[in-house]
């Protein structure tokens, strides 16, 4: 017996995305010139299709990441892609629904892990010569569907929890030689602290995009040439501050409800967000699209603002330090990042979906502020910049921190049980199978008829 992983239901065209990262040849439309096949169906759920190149991306990464060459993976894939479908064609059958908020949240934390592998937004757009909001358009109705089958699975699978006898059972049922090896690996959690911004800061920034509207309502310059030369938005100031057509949803709620509100060709008054204050003129409405320019002023942040901010991250540390607080407590009351803080603080490796980090994964300025850290010790204050530009203090601690060793109770009970968990539900979930195949319409190419894991999909 083997410890399975869990399923994991993958973006397609993500997968595309990786591809493109790692300099991986993935599908390329030359293909046609060397009268090699270009795409097909090969696989039916109810209305729903798998192509040819679903697979075959999926594959190629796989072998990229050091997996053998085996076209039994690609049974597996065409599995794995079948059961999303199956899920997906399901939960629309059920009314099951995903918000615009949940999907906005997926998007941005996925971008999030790859913009920090480039270094930063503007070498993302530069390295693809496409805006980071064109790419999340691309991918908003791929991340819609896989989260809606996430969300079916979860409706399968209920609340299920595993007992610690059913983990040491689960344990005790793999055989020595099956046990994964785990590289060294460590836990890290953060605490996020913004520096205040003056309120001075926020009028002077406020002055100066009067100034500019000022200039665009006299006609001294065009919004295209304030946006290019003043705008603080490096992904859309090259563009004359223009966004493109973007559906509801796709800004913050501030920015979004003025947006509305205006008339094509109107100017808004200042509108403040998260990211700073923004002169908004309406291109063109349709429907719920919004066709947008803007142009971003940022508050200045003063050297003393960023002091103030480290001196609180350190006393927040000698509380820590001294037993005072826990760190859970701290994050509670202290981080201010939203997505953190619903995350306990503990950051999560995007690679694996889980919280442990060998080191090389860890992002450069997380490496070299725990590289020393014992588990449970605490950094100094570090100054790091997020991905849209703007620089914030964090305090990182090694939750866990273990060294390279073969799979065991005392060191991997969290792990065992994760995959105990998941065998269960994996019982679950292939029994639900086996039902809706019967009961829905499913189709598989000749060409994968004969795959093992393909057995009971059907003809």
């Amino acid at each position: 017996m083997k410890l399975k992983m869990p399923i994991v239901l993958k973006f397609t065209n993500l997968f595309s995305f990786i591809c493109l990262l790692s300099g991986l040849f993935c599908l390329h439309s030359n293909a046609q010139q060397d009268n090699v096949l270009i795409d097909q169906i090969v696989g039916v759920v109810g209305n729903k299709i798998v192509l040819h190149s679903d697979v075959e991306i999926q594959y190629e990464q796989s072998v990229a990441q050091g997996m053998p060459a085996n076209p039994v993976v690609k049974c597996e894939i065409l599995e794995q892609l079948m059961m999303e479908k199956l899920l997906i064609n399901q939960a629309e059958l059920d009314s099951l629904v995903v918000t615009d908020d949940e999907i906005e949240t997926e998007i941005d934390n996925r971008f999030r892990y790859y913009i920090s592998m480039l270094g930063s937004e503007e070498k993302f757009e530069e390295y693809f010569q496409k805006t980071v909001l064109e790419f999340k358009d691309e991918f908003r109705p791929e991340v819609q569907q896989i989260l809606l089958a996430k969300k079916m699975q979860q409706d399968i699978i209920g609340d299920v929890k595993v007992t610690p006898s059913e983990v040491k059972n689960f344990f005790n049922q793999i055989p020595n030689d099956s046990l994964p090896y785990f590289n060294a690996e460590v836990e890290v959690g953060e605490i996020v602290l913004n520096p205040v911004i003056t309120e001075e800061a926020k009028e002077a920034a406020k002055t100066k995009l009067r100034d500019l509207k000022q200039r665009i309502v006299s006609g001294q310059n065009t919004f295209e040439e304030m946006a290019g030369t003043y705008s603080e938005d490096p992904g859309s100031a090259a563009n004359g501050g223009n966004l493109g057509l973007q559906p509801r949803g796709t800004f913050v709620k501030e920015f979004e409800a003025t947006a509305f509100g205006l008339n094509n060709g109107e100017l808004s008054g200042l509108v403040e967000t998260q990211f700073g204050f923004h002169l908004i003129k309406l291109i063109e409405r349709r429907g719920n699209n919004i066709d947008v320019q803007h142009i971003l002023i940022k508050p200045e942040i003063s050297n003393d603002d960023f002091e103030l901010t480290k001196v609180k991250a350190d006393s927040i540390r000698l509380l820590i330090v001294n037993d005072s607080i826990g760190f859970n407590e701290a994050v509670e009351e202290f981080t201010e990042d939203e997505n953190s803080k619903s995350l306990a603080g503990a950051l999560i490796n995007m690679q694996t979906g889980t919280p442990y980090f060998e080191m090389n994964q860890l992002p450069p300025d997380v490496f070299f502020a725990v590289e020393s850290l014992k588990e449970g010790e605490i950094s100094e204050p570090t100054l790091v910049k997020a991905p849209d530009g703007s620089k914030q203090y964090k305090l990182f601690i090694v939750q866990s921190r273990t060294k390279p060793h073969k799979a065991n109770l005392k060191d991997d009970y969290s792990r065992i049980q994760e995959f105990a968990q998941q065998e269960k539900q994996n019982k679950i979930v292939n029994s639900w199978v086996v039902d809706k195949v019967e009961n829905t319409y499913v189709r598989i190419n000749d060409s994968y008829q004969e795959c093992p894991s393909m057995k009971g999909w059907g003809k």
